[in-house]
């Protein structure tokens, strides 16, 4: 098999990554699957290379790159490579929320994941290399960082505090693998950058009662002001409770982290999923 028909994978063990093996199986293509961590099922298209990328750019030679993990990965992988033709990297949407964050650390990881999709992409201008660069909003699905990490919060408050009604449009992440199918098998013709939303639109409150209702319960809301919130986050903190919560998710509890996705489904077929979590 040549090379053009091998697929290198980074992140192959994300839920996106996952679900991209097995919607790659009936497909003439062989998938070399690169991460540090040993596969859940083994497919006869798929070829696990174990390699920590915060080590290097993986020794694997192939026509298309998809890259799943840290875009960074993505980009040495490329300037090591040679014999690419198509890069599909995922990003993120986080970008438009969040560089005009509150907290500063956060503003910089944005302005680092903008410089570093700019050099991916003068990278593979520089290599004639076709670039689809998928920016979606808050993935979930398996045992994702977001509904799940909800999920787990949730079941553990008799009483939910919220701050805000903002939008949200989860993307599930096998939508995401179909759609990176889709892009290998189009070529140049999913060339560009694309923001990517889930099918269902729905409220912050409405997207918790929906993630306890995957596990058959109902929660109660206690409205709060964000100030009051972030207040009282700050004594549980000093508990060493909850180190994950930062002050400024709950501010944007009150923003919509919604993105205009309607370029993806017109020209990609991108056709996502309502939310359903669980």
């Amino acid at each position: 098999m040549s090379d053009a028909a091998v697929v290198v994978v980074l992140g192959a063990s994300t839920e996106a990554g996952r679900n991209f093996l097995v919607r790659t199986a009936d497909r003439a293509v062989r998938v070399i699957a690169v991460s540090r961590h040993d596969p859940q099922r083994l497919d006869p298209h798929v070829t696990w290379l174990r390699h920590d990328l915060e080590c290097g750019p993986a020794d694997v030679r192939a026509g298309t790159l998809v890259s799943l993990g840290p875009l960074a990965h993505a980009l040495s992988q490329v300037e090591e490579s040679s014999g690419l033709g198509r890069v599909i990297a995922l990003s993120s949407a986080s970008t438009r929320f969040k560089k005009g964050s509150s907290d500063r650390a956060e503003r910089r990881r944005m302005l680092a994941l903008e410089e570093c999709e700019a050099a991916l992409a003068a990278a593979c201008r520089e290599r004639s290399i076709v670039l689809t660069l998928l920016k979606p909003t808050m993935i979930y699905g398996g045992a994702d960082a977001n509904v799940s990490r909800m999920a787990g919060l949730l079941a553990r408050l008799p009483v939910v505090p919220v701050a805000g009604h903002g939008l949200r449009a989860p993307v599930h992440a096998d939508d995401l693998a179909k759609l990176i199918v889709h892009c290998v098998i189009s070529g140049s013709d999913s060339a560009g950058s694309w923001f990517l939303a889930g099918g269902e639109t729905l409220s912050y409150p409405d997207l918790l009662r929906r993630i306890a209702a995957a596990d058959g319960r109902r929660i109660r809301l206690l409205r709060l002001p964000a100030w009051l919130l972030k207040f009282v986050l700050r004594g549980i903190r000093l508990f060493g409770r909850l180190p994950d919560i930062q002050p400024v998710m709950i501010e944007r509890q009150g923003m919509d982290l919604v993105v205009d996705d309607t370029p993806a489904r017109e020209r990609l077929a991108w056709n996502p999923r309502p939310f359903r979590p669980g």
